[in-house]
């Protein structure tokens, strides 16, 4: 794996490990106060500042490479398109449990049945589109 590919990877896990950690907060927390460096603000402030940093840094990421003449080729912009869908998509899981992600509305597939068919039609896109490159 190269540089960019190891520091993706610690994005992952790091976006993981806090989803996982504040999944589960209750909306009746959410105005409750706490300690944020210096200051003390309401828990949802903290979420909010964390959506600006994330937002900050990737306009700084897309101007850095703007500067030096990086601009993605079309297929990358439509990867780049694919990827910002497939984290919504996952930040709809967030919080879901197991037999939520199981139970089915009348007449419709459950997540989890939703999840497998994109899961096949991935490799199925991937391996159609590899063949005809």
């Amino acid at each position: 794996m190269g540089e960019v590919a190891d520091y993706l990877e610690a994005l992952r896990k790091s976006h993981d490990s806090v989803n996982e950690a504040l999944a589960q907060t209750p909306t009746d927390k959410m105005g409750d106060m706490g300690n944020f460096g210096q200051r003390e603000m309401p828990i949802r402030t903290m979420y909010y500042q964390f959506i600006s940093h994330v937002t900050e840094h990737s306009v700084q990421i897309m101007k850095t490479r703007s500067m030096l003449g990086l601009d993605q080729n079309e297929a990358q912009l439509i990867l780049a398109q694919v990827q910002k869908l497939q984290g919504q998509l996952e930040g709809l899981l967030i919080g879901l449990s197991d037999e939520e992600f199981n139970r089915e509305p009348e007449g419709e597939w459950s997540v989890k049945q939703v999840l497998d068919h994109i899961l096949a039609v991935d490799d199925a896109y991937k391996t159609r589109t590899e063949e005809n490159l």
